[in-house]
């Protein structure tokens, strides 16, 4: 409840704060109207300052308290509106407008200055906005050749790895059957998924029915899976274990699965000791009786502390969690976080393979990252 206040009260802030901006450049713009006469550029001015503006300032703390007491269906589409407004027209260019219109009031630029700065705001809104939903959309395929230092088929493995599909929020049926159909054209020996299976809970999972969907995932060797922080949120990590194996997805949580002549390892989460589950066992622990001569194979969902991975004698590490940022200045971000963000990275012998993921968290929209599905090709 402490957490939830604190996010209401910056809203109320900040939106008031804006709402005092607004109304001082909107009664400033009145006032020379009224003054000069009123022309096009003035009318133009106070129709955006009365019909967009002000509308879209007060929709931002309306739609995020909507998602907040809404349920399920609603919830997810006021949340993602609320973010959509908050992110791309109230914060970066509603906001920035109003700030260059105050220096141009400042410095006497005129009502026209005013009509241009608004107009080229919400231009770029939109833009940005279509740009970033169709890098979210559609996913991109990425290729890496790691090669290991110990003994596979002459032809190598081919690894599918997915992350992050947040099934639930943005991601349903329709969705989801389009992403199989990518995965499936890519011919995959083993499909790895590292986490953030779910969004927050079964509900929509189970509604849906999109067991349906994952079950048709085809992979000679199978499909295995790690947990990720968002599949404990609902508190029903069990349950989506049984879920998965009904759709022949085995849910690996601190533990290890011997195939072909190599070993697929399944770590819990960096975060499962947070939602009321055993902290998860060390690495060397789960390797501990491993034959190493054979590869090692490690789905982890956060790429933290990969010195562990290297230190176990791991060949493959592969995790998500980063988006990439997913939103620009995410990146950024999340570069100086983590060691490994995005990409193929080695420490030692060890290759690990961060993905940004085929999902998004919250809007479907990315600036600065694309959706992508890793096919990695291992070889000796």
């Amino acid at each position: 409840m402490q957490l939830l206040f604190s996010h209401i009260a910056l809203i109320v802030i900040i939106t008031s704060l804006y709402v005092c901006l607004e109304g001082f450049l909107f009664l400033h713009s009145l006032r020379q109207a009224l003054v000069r006469g009123c022309g096009i550029a003035e009318k133009i001015v106070r129709k955006i300052h009365l019909w967009v503006y002000w509308p879209l300032s007060l929709l931002v703390v309306g739609l995020y308290f909507y998602s907040c007491y809404s349920s399920d269906r609603l919830r997810n589409i006021f949340g993602l509106l609320s973010a959509y407004w908050g992110l791309f027209f109230f914060i970066p260019f509603l906001i920035l407008a109003d700030i260059l219109n105050l220096g141009g009031l400042i410095f006497k630029m005129g009502v026209a200055f005013s009509l241009w700065v608004r107009i080229a705001a919400l231009v770029l809104a939109g833009v940005t906005l279509a740009l970033g939903s169709v890098s979210a959309y559609y996913a991109k395929i990425t290729n890496y050749s790691v090669t290991i230092e110990k003994d596979l088929s002459e032809k190598g493995i081919r690894i599918v790895l997915i992350s992050d599909i947040h099934l639930g929020g943005m991601v349903r049926k329709k969705e989801l059957a389009r992403l199989v159909s990518q995965i499936n054209s890519l011919n995959a020996d083993l499909v790895l998924i590292a986490g953030d299976i779910i969004d927050r809970d079964l509900t929509v999972y189970k509604k849906e029915n999109l067991n349906e969907e994952l079950s048709a995932i085809n992979a000679t060797l199978g499909v295995y899976a790690a947990a990720g922080n968002h599949d404990y949120f609902g508190g029903n990590i069990n349950e989506l274990e049984r879920q998965l194996a009904a759709a022949g997805i085995k849910l690996l949580l601190d533990e290890v699965e011997p195939l072909n002549g190599m070993y697929i390892i399944g770590r819990k989460d960096f975060s499962a000791g947070r939602w009321g589950e055993a902290r998860r066992r060390p690495l060397k622990e789960l390797v501990e009786d491993l034959d190493t001569t054979l590869p090692l194979i490690v789905i982890d969902h956060q790429p933290f502390n990969l010195g562990e991975a290297e230190d176990a004698g791991i060949d493959l590490q592969v995790s998500g969690h980063t988006h990439r940022g997913q939103i620009w200045p995410g990146p950024l971000v999340t570069n100086r976080i983590y060691e490994n963000d995005y990409g193929l990275h080695y420490k030692g012998k060890t290759a690990i393979v961060v993905t940004s993921g085929c999902g998004t968290w919250g809007p479907p929209v990315r600036i600065g990252s694309r959706s992508e599905i890793v096919l990695i090709e291992l070889k000796n």
